[in-house]
């Protein structure tokens, strides 16, 4: 699901998990391309020809707009759509309507919720229509693990990427989050990083880095920026005194006093790994509270005042709820039976649905194994038949060349028993050619004769040289 909504999605979008979550799991592969990227999905009504509506998924890809119902989905690249009109919803004004063109019908899409979602929605839809090309940054793309600091975004203006408003106000989570997002970023190794300070005129800090080094980095929310201020080898540390109180640990150096807002002890055990020395503060528990850790009278007095101040005032907010409950009219009564009645049906119905949800998933996973099974073994089958069909091609083939082998066999045999009856023949034919003399030679067109011609004869040749009638 993932793939639909991203890794930080809002409640709308994770209602449409539980919502639409089979038919997108069903369809993801069939309706979405190999390489195809959601940009973001809502929820709508398409309004069909014969006044019929449909719900379902309207979907931005990186390529089209789609729209996937239970019952058929539909799309539309972004080069096809032209006079797109968001306008508010004549039925219901916390809902919008969203109409354009495409192909040469006009679409109609309404039911949309009036939410940050939707925003990005169409801000999205009208980019890619204008550039279908340009590559946009959504909350559905983009990876929250990773923090939109000036540097990321400065690489996105340079590839001419488009972020959604939504996105980075989404992505904003905080100046404790971002800073630690952002350094976990600059040192993917570090053992820790907390929120801390060194104390020491105009340099304040908001994190220690423990890694390699010792870090201290001051982090700019605004511009989202981090800045390293100091940094410290383990060995600095020889002799520093740390001081444990309830919510902070002070480790005091050289150049001041470096409080750790948490993981103080941690820091402790790694300096002992280290081999470095140092000496713990000792304290009597109280002394480690706000208020009574200097051991001035004053602070302590307006320290106790407003320990008990808040002690009363927790007291009175507690028993006061106690008494207002106790002191109840009918009418209250009866709204609250009401109220628990309500409370308890709506439990029901709850559970009802997820009942209802978990057996559709049920049958769906059934259905699933049922195909996967019928798919198996027709896949079995058509190996077999596959399989019979190459023995079969293998042994028709095998009988072809047995076949072309013997017809070429006798072939030979018979064209070999030709070439003997031939020259049998021409040996029976010399052996009864008879010439008397050179001029019955030369008349008969046979001048000159050699040996083993048919009619050579030793007397007709003079010189014996194996040539007869050769003057």
């Amino acid at each position: 699901m993932e793939k639909w909504i991203g890794n930080h999605p809002t409640v709308s979008q994770k209602a449409l998990k539980v919502k639409y979550g089979q038919i997108l799991n069903r369809d993801k592969w069939a309706v979405l391309g190999e390489k195809e990227q959601v940009l973001k999905i809502i929820e709508g009504e398409l309004d069909k020809r014969g006044g019929k509506e449909v719900d379902g998924i309207v979907a931005l890809t990186d390529t089209r707009i789609l729209f996937i119902s239970r019952s058929e989905n539909s799309s539309y690249n972004y080069s096809s759509i032209n006079n797109i009109r968001i306008a508010e919803d004549g039925k219901d004004k916390h809902q919008w309507k969203l109409s354009f063109s495409a192909g040469g019908r006009r679409i109609v899409v309404d039911d949309i919720a009036k939410n940050d979602d939707s925003d990005e929605y169409f801000f999205i839809l009208n980019h890619k229509v204008q550039n279908p090309n340009r590559r946009i940054e959504t909350t559905v793309t983009h990876d929250f693990s990773y923090f939109l600091h000036a540097g990321r975004l400065d690489e996105f203006r340079k590839q001419n990427v488009v972020i959604t408003p939504f996105l980075l106000k989404r992505d904003n989570q905080g100046s404790n989050a971002n800073g630690l997002r952002l350094l976990k970023e600059i040192h993917p190794n570090a053992l820790f990083i907390v929120p801390g300070n060194l104390k020491k005129e105009k340099a304040e800090g908001d994190f220690i880095v423990v890694d390699d080094l010792v870090y201290l980095y001051k982090y700019d929310n605004k511009e989202r920026v981090a800045t390293l201020l100091y940094s410290w080898v383990y060995g600095a540390f020889n002799g520093v005194t740390l001081d444990y109180f309830a919510l902070k640990t002070v480790v005091t150096i050289d150049s001041g006093e470096l409080t750790f807002n948490s993981k103080g002890k941690e820091f402790a055990d790694l300096l002992a790994e280290k081999g470095a020395f140092f000496t713990i503060q000792k304290r009597k528990w109280h002394q480690k509270i706000l208020g009574f850790r200097s051991g001035k009278l004053w602070k302590k007095s307006v320290a106790s005042i407003s320990y008990l101040l808040i002690l009363l005032v927790g007291m009175a907010m507690i028993y006061g709820d106690d008494e207002s409950k106790n002191k109840k009219t009918p009418d209250q009564s009866i709204a609250e039976t009401n109220a628990e009645t309500q409370d308890e049906n709506k439990e029901a119905d709850e559970k009802a649905r997820l009942t209802a949800e978990q057996k559709a998933k049920d049958e769906e996973a059934a259905r699933l194994a049922a195909e996967q099974k019928t798919k198996e073994q027709e896949a079995a089958r058509i190996a077999a038949e596959q399989k019979a069909k190459e023995e079969a091609a293998e042994k028709k083939a095998e009988e072809e060349e047995a076949a072309r082998l013997a017809a070429e066999k006798k072939a030979k045999e018979e064209e070999a028993a030709r070439l003997a009856a031939e020259q049998k023949a021409q040996e029976e034919a010399a052996a009864n050619v008879f010439y008397k003399n050179c001029d019955a030679v030369k008349a008969a067109g046979a001048a000159p004769i050699r040996t083993g011609d048919p009619g050579y004869s030793r007397k007709l040749d003079r010189d014996g040289d194996g040539i007869a009638c050769e003057w």
